[in-house]
């Protein structure tokens, strides 16, 4: 069957239910999405533009927002928007909302998280949060934090250097990701440790992050 009729057929036809045979079929039909997305952007686009709009379930809208956050289009920011504006008092919708955002492959994800730190929902004193947005970004969404420029490492230092003087606990496991550096190449190995080295340079670093960080180094 061609992908997008699968797509069509897999819709459900009743209400919603929450059986094994349901939940598998909606699996497979945004699974169908992710692919007609990534094999022509305007067509995937409009797809889940329609699915977001559709608003049937949250698992459906989650999937339709994923497919948007990737391409550099209109349908984009809008519907980041309303469904900021439809959930902001559901604080775990929210984690999602940024870490969906973090994941994002665009060129600008790095800028867009940098900017997302000084949302007003994003607060570094609730660790869900930070793991939602910056965590997000460092550790699943490779293409952008390990972009040739440094801008992801450089990022993710300046959350470990703000984090670490109320919360050296998760400050220490963000500094993971950059700990890693010898599995990459030669430039991006002396970019992870000239931003491990900057962390080390900080004034009153606290214990947990100064054991992680010499360390990684060591």
């Amino acid at each position: 069957m061609e992908l997008a009729a699968a797509y069509v057929a897999l819709a459900d036809a009743g209400p919603y239910r929450i059986d094994g045979a349901s939940i598998g079929r909606r699996a497979l039909r945004n699974t169908c999405l992710a692919y007609l997305a990534a094999a022509g952007p305007e067509r995937g686009a409009a797809l889940a533009k329609a699915q977001f709009d559709a608003r049937a379930n949250m698992t459906d809208v989650l999937a339709a927002l994923s497919v948007l956050v990737d391409p550099d289009r209109p349908e984009r920011p809008a519907a980041l928007a309303r469904f900021y504006a439809a959930w902001w008092h559901d604080d775990l919708v929210i984690d999602k909302w940024f870490a969906l955002q973090a994941r994002s492959s665009l060129p600008a994800t790095p800028g867009r998280v940098r900017e997302l730190t000084r949302h007003p929902a994003f607060e570094r004193k609730n660790p869900n949060r930070v793991r939602a947005l910056v965590g997000a970004f460092a550790q699943g969404n490779q293409l952008r934090f390990h972009d040739a420029s440094g801008a992801g490492y450089m990022l993710l230092t300046d959350e470990v250097i703000a984090l670490d003087r109320f919360n050296p606990t998760t400050a220490a496991r963000l500094v993971q990701p950059l700990g890693a550096w010898r599995r990459y190449d030669p430039a991006r190995q002396a970019l992870m440790r000239q931003q491990l080295e900057r962390v080390l340079a900080t004034p009153d670093l606290s214990k947990n992050t100064y054991e992680m960080v010499s360390k990684s180094l060591a």
